[in-house]
């Protein structure tokens, strides 16, 4: 399949620097660059979220959310940027979201979330999809889930027009050996079209 487009036509991709100051906000949730004053907030959701889970020994989860912090940006293939995801109320981080760009050329990025359980996943992707689809001007941008997750992430991509293009076999590694991934997408023109029929 092969979606028609004139390359001429494409509007010009706006590029993500660590200097822009980003607030992307749908109560009750605000999305925006982690700054190092966030750190102790983010210690609490890192231990949060890591009860219970099996860790790969030798990885400082603290310098990689650091380094990652320092290089956020959307650029160049295969930048990434980091967002938190604070509650508007207690100022608590909920999530940490990723968004790597896999191609500058095609404006295809992958979303990652670190936290698929807090209650206000759909006021997160209200937030994120327009930003992502109309100021900075990404085509195409997938998620990677485990076949079975019944997270509210997974409805909440769902429900924002996802959807699952197929399985992915043993994609992911994890303590207990290879994983399948389903793969869901969602592209700006499937997007735009169910934003404006909801207007």
């Amino acid at each position: 399949m092969m979606t028609p487009y004139p390359t001429s036509e494409l509007p010009v991709l706006r590029p993500v620097s660590r200097r822009h100051l980003l607030q992307l906000r749908v109560a009750p949730v605000t999305l925006r660059p982690f700054q190092r004053t966030d750190l102790p907030s983010w210690r609490l959701f890192d231990d949060r979220r890591r009860r219970g889970r099996h860790l790969q020994p030798g990885i400082d989860e603290e310098a990689r959310f650091l380094a990652h912090m320092h290089r956020s940006r959307l650029e160049q293939d295969n930048d990434q940027l980091m967002l938190g995801v604070f509650d508007d109320e207690h100022g608590t981080v909920l999530d940490q979201l990723h968004v790597r760009l896999h191609s500058l050329h095609s404006r295809c990025a992958e979303l990652l979330s670190l936290q698929h359980w807090h209650p206000h996943t759909d006021a997160t992707l209200q937030a994120l999809c327009p930003f992502l689809f109309e100021d900075v001007g990404l085509h195409r941008l997938f998620v990677m889930l485990p076949p079975y997750c019944g997270a509210p992430f997974a409805h909440a991509l769902r429900a924002s027009g996802f959807q699952q293009e197929g399985v992915l076999r043993d994609q992911h590694l994890g303590p207990d050996g290879w994983q399948d991934r389903q793969l869901l997408a969602l592209t700006a023109p499937i997007w735009r079209s169910q934003h404006q029929a909801g207007d």
